[in-house]
């Protein structure tokens, strides 16, 4: 056993260890797959501090390691395309694909070194990658992925080129070159912008990429194998790395999303409310434009929760939010401030137009909008509401003021109205 490798084992361990648990406190379906293929990196591990060229161990070894690699990344190629791609297409077409490369890897790593046998698995693989976009594009939203059929050609092309000059190294890792460095690319596309995990896992890739690619090259070199050691195992903490900061960044975001956010129905709390009004307000001072704020108020909802419980309560909130978000326009704001409280900020209004013109126009979309029926447990239930409005600059130009008014104005309107069961 290769001890120098302990540490490097130890660590890859810890970093496991911290993204399980953190997975375990924020459950994501991407992470589990990353973890897979994680796991997988470390069984190579495992393997790589077992083999020896001519040990006991080297042909067992050398099988997992390889073998090993391939399971990871078509793990982690497909992590990385949930985001852009239908699921079952995905799967399928990995798993169609996967096979030829395990044939190939495996009798690299079973010490074969006859053309024949090689051509042959490279055959399947070619005729597999090419038949399989097209196939799966009748059955899917996929489309038929000449960028595909381009790359497995030059994958294969290239794999017979070197198995016909017996240059089996590289025709066992070119598959894995493409496989990693499309990876990465895939990654590059689905994680956030401006993120600095998706850096870390992208360049680790790549640099895994074209570890594979320039692997004999550099062991025909003895002078670049203690620095190519160093970076064969550089990329793999790297990307687990990177994973650990691509979760904490989606964590912070979340955060940051829940604490301007009502946690029911994803509208605005009266945090942001408040920053949207004071923009809203400045905003119509520049372009001398007005502000409406339309203050809300449901009729008859306290009857819902006592009749059916808060449970079915907090479902029909949810159905109105999604009911009043199709009313309100793009750039306006719909928030919530708490209970059965919503209140609207419409912004860019005209100048020319009478301010109770636009107050009614506003007021009869939101109006349409509560009229909606919500069924809950099939169920009908009909709520109905008061509302409120104060226009800026024609009733205050104080921001103050203006909640006040709208407030008073909405309670003015407040009428019961019954509920359809």
């Amino acid at each position: 056993m290769n001890y120098r490798l302990t540490p490097d084992l130890a660590a890859m361990a810890v970093l496991l260890t911290i993204l399980y648990f953190l997975r375990k406190r924020h459950p994501q379906e991407r992470v589990d797959l990353w973890i897979t293929g994680l796991l997988f990196i470390f069984l190579e591990a495992i393997a790589h501090a077992f083999y020896t060229p001519k040990g006991q161990w080297h042909l067992p070894s050398h099988i997992v390691a390889l073998d090993a690699y391939l399971a990871a990344g078509v793990i982690f190629l497909w992590a990385a395309a949930k985001p852009l791609y239908p699921h079952k297409p995905t799967v399928h077409y990995l798993l169609l694909n996967a096979p030829p490369i395990f044939a190939v890897l495996t009798a690299y790593g079973l010490d074969v070194r006859t053309p024949g046998i090689f051509h042959v698995f490279i055959a399947c693989g070619l005729i597999l990658g090419l038949m399989s976009p097209f196939l799966l594009a009748r059955s899917s939203e996929v489309g038929h992925g000449w960028w595909l059929v381009a790359l497995q050609a030059g994958v294969w092309g290239s794999g017979w080129y070197f198995a016909s000059h017996g240059m089996y190294r590289d025709a066992a890792y070119i598959p894995l070159f493409a496989l990693y460095l499309s990876t990465a690319v895939v990654f590059q596309i689905s994680l956030p912008s401006k993120s600095l995990g998706k850096v870390a896992i992208v360049l680790g890739f790549t640099v895994w990429a074209l570890v594979f690619l320039f692997h004999s090259w550099v062991t025909n070199r003895p002078q670049y194998i203690d620095i190519a050691a160093q970076i064969w195992d550089m990329q793999k903490f790297l990307v687990t790395i990177g994973m650990l900061l691509v979760m904490l960044e989606h964590q912070v975001s979340s955060n940051e999303w829940y604490a301007f956010h009502d946690h029911l129905t994803g509208l605005p709390n009266r945090r942001l409310f408040e920053d949207r009004l004071v923009a809203a307000i400045q905003k119509s001072e520049r372009n001398n434009t007005r502000t409406a704020l339309l203050m809300l108020d449901l009729d008859g909802f306290k009857f819902i929760n006592d009749s059916h419980g808060h449970e079915v309560g907090d479902e029909v909130l949810q159905h109105i939010s999604n009911n009043l978000r199709t009313a309100v326009r793009a750039p306006d704001t719909l928030a919530r401030l708490g209970g059965d409280e919503f209140i609207i900020i419409a912004t860019d209004l005209p100048r020319h137009q009478p301010a109770e013109l636009i107050a009614e126009a506003t007021v009869a979309r939101i109006s349409d909008a509560l009229r909606k029926p919500v069924t809950i447990n099939g169920r009908a239930l009909t709520v109905a509401g008061s509302i409120g409005v104060a226009v800026y600059p024609d009733d205050t130009t104080d921001e103050v003021q203006l909640r006040r008014l709208a407030d008073q104005r909405m309670y003015q309107q407040k009428r019961q109205i019954p509920v359809s069961v």
